[in-house]
């Protein structure tokens, strides 16, 4: 449910901002950049505070509090800033409570940590879809109506943590520590590739699908809402497949291998999308796109989560989620600057030089091309 809240308040912000108030590339990145920076450091605060309290109460009072600012956003006027502000809000919110959301998994699980990312990603992928279906629906029901569907959402995620079992703190005494998760990535070269190379990957890919796709649908393809709305669900669509046949091959034994493989597959989708075909091949190339980075992304998670250590595990996933939102308004100022100064398709370009980078990156690290798994019978060392 609060995936699906998300995804829905995803699709409100940008077609508010460009769809209804039209505005420039420039100022819709400066809206980016207003409503990611503040998250960043939430998102520290919100690791130690997962790690140092019951979990389930942490989810359970801030999909509560979450309901707040969709109702708010219905009684005020669409605006530029008070759009930012709302984005702000929930933006904080997902920050205050997702290490608590990504370190559960590893709590509640009885599978191997492969597999229950990609259930967790193909349920939520799943629900997120719906939030994306509803907000395809902005201009025909109208945004207030969306905004309450966004707060139901919400309410119906407090309700989905409570039969939780406890969740109990890892860190139950001592003076909180927010540089913790930093010290295990000092300890662990691992966990600092995987993080670092979703860094620079975010930069561009995931950069270029929040800043430069919005602009392409309206600019390029001249799409409404609903055709922003399907453009998300092709990309889902495409994680959820990717994720399924991930979870049939699963446990992999060398997951790092396939991260970098990977790399060079996306370099092709993006320079397919960059000859700006006819909208069914572009929702085709999305798709695969989606593929990719649902593959991508899966075993990124599941490195840092099979590798993170136990006391720290809920700060080093806020790095590690830390590394994509870092990366949003780095890339909405400069993806930004190159769309208003050229065309919304060439926002996609520095994507395919810099993941073939990262494949020749990762493939000089031991530590991930070599990582063996421990989730696989034959795992466990480097090879």
């Amino acid at each position: 449910m609060w995936l699906g809240a998300i995804s829905l308040h995803w699709i409100i912000v940008p077609w508010v901002l460009i769809g209804m108030l039209d505005v420039s590339p420039e100022r819709y990145s400066l809206s980016r950049v207003l409503i990611e920076v503040p998250a960043l450091v939430a998102l520290f605060a919100g690791g130690v505070l997962a790690d140092r309290r019951d979990g389930r109460k942490v989810l359970i009072a801030f999909a509560a509090v979450a309901c707040l600012p969709p109702l708010a956003m219905t009684a005020a006027a669409p605006t530029f800033w008070t759009t930012v502000a709302f984005g702000v809000a929930v933006a904080l919110l997902q920050s205050f409570s997702d290490p608590a959301r990504q370190a559960a998994l590893s709590a509640v699980s009885r599978l191997d940590i492969q597999r229950a990312v990609v259930i967790v990603t193909v349920v939520t992928s799943v629900v997120g879809i719906g939030g994306f279906a509803l907000g395809g629906q902005i201009k025909s029901v109208g945004v207030g109506w969306v905004l309450a569907g966004e707060a139901l959402l919400f309410a119906l995620a407090a309700a989905a943590a409570q039969p939780l079992p406890a969740l109990p703190a890892r860190q139950s005494s001592g003076r909180p520590n927010p540089f913790a998760g930093l010290r295990a990535l000092k300890r662990r070269p691992l966990l600092r590739d995987v993080i670092g190379l979703n860094f620079v990957s975010a930069l561009v890919n995931a950069g270029a699908y929040t800043i430069a796709m919005p602009f392409i649908v309206t600019k390029v393809y001249g799409g409404d809402a609903a055709f922003l709305a399907n453009l998300f669900i092709a990309f889902t669509a495409g994680a959820i497949v990717s994720n399924v046949a991930l979870y049939v091959a699963m446990p992999l034994l060398r997951p790092g291998r396939l991260f970098a493989l990977m790399q060079l597959t996306r370099a092709a989708i993006l320079a397919a999308l960059l000859f700006q075909p006819p909208a069914w091949l572009f929702f085709v190339l999305v798709a695969a796109w989606g593929l990719n980075m649902g593959v991508t992304s899966t075993l990124a998670r599941a490195i840092v989560q099979e590798q993170a250590p136990a006391p720290q595990r809920a700060q080093v996933l806020a790095l590690f989620v830390f590394s994509f939102m870092l990366a949003a308004p780095i890339s909405a100022a400069l993806l930004g600057q190159l769309v208003a100064a050229t065309d919304p398709m060439t926002a996609l370009a520095p994507g395919i030089p810099v993941s073939a980078l990262i494949f020749l990156a990762a493939k000089r690290r031991r530590e991930l091309w070599g990582y063996r798994s421990p989730s696989h019978p034959a795992g466990g060392a480097l090879q």
